[in-house]
């Protein structure tokens, strides 16, 4: 489950279903000018002297225009690149009422982001989303793929395009094994920092939720 969208919420609320604890209270340059040849007519008679030929033009050199990098679709091109996931803090205080909950996790997942405005986030091969918060603990195995079209630019990214579907396995709430479910999330936005092969992005709406990658 790509815990970083708003499916987390979905999530949440599922699994709060499934474990009875909202029932319980818990939730072109120029070319140069070139000259002809000017010079006189060749002498007629022996008596007369030819004059000197006409010199023709020096061409005129014009300075080439320096050229100008085109702007990438992505925005900032220090986002391009395949980043990994290497620390995760999630808080939630509206899926289940009253109470707040922190997850950490998913380390290892992969985004690819591309010059074209490309976002592929692969959870394959990431480690178990895990939480807890009033006195109930959560915690499930991500799969899935999900693409968006990504931008981000001073200090500010944002996603979008269809919501993408991802799967959470191997769920357990309050220790008790509960079925596998699968939710769609929808393209959000937030701010980000990134200097050579670190990022770190944050989003506060519908979680308040920090990511560290590296690249």
């Amino acid at each position: 489950m790509r815990s970083r969208r708003s499916d987390l919420m979905a999530a949440v609320a599922t699994l709060a279903v499934l474990s009875g604890l909202t029932a319980c209270g818990g939730g072109a340059a120029p070319n140069p000018v070139g000259g002809a040849d000017l010079g006189s007519p060749r002498a007629i008679t022996i008596q007369t002297i030819a004059p000197s030929p006409t010199p023709s033009p020096t061409p005129l050199k014009t300075a080439t225009p320096v050229p100008t990098a085109s702007p990438v679709a992505i925005g900032d091109s220090c986002l391009i690149g395949k980043w990994t996931l290497t620390s995760l803090v999630m808080k939630d205080t509206a899926s289940v009422p009253g109470t707040t909950l922190t997850f950490t996790g998913q380390v290892g997942t992969v985004m690819t982001l591309g010059a074209e405005g490309t976002e592929v986030y692969d959870l394959t091969g990431s480690t178990p989303l895990v939480g807890s918060g009033g006195g109930h603990t959560f915690s499930w195995q991500g799969e899935g793929v999900q693409r968006f079209q990504f931008h981000g630019e001073a200090g500010e990214w944002w996603e979008s395009g269809p919501g993408q579907t991802a799967t959470a396995t191997h769920v357990v709430v309050d220790g008790v094994a509960q079925p596998d479910f699968s939710n769609v999330g929808p393209p959000i936005a937030g701010s980000y920092t990134c200097s050579g092969s670190n990022l770190r992005m944050t989003a506060v709406d519908p979680v308040d939720l920090t990511e560290i990658f590296r690249k």
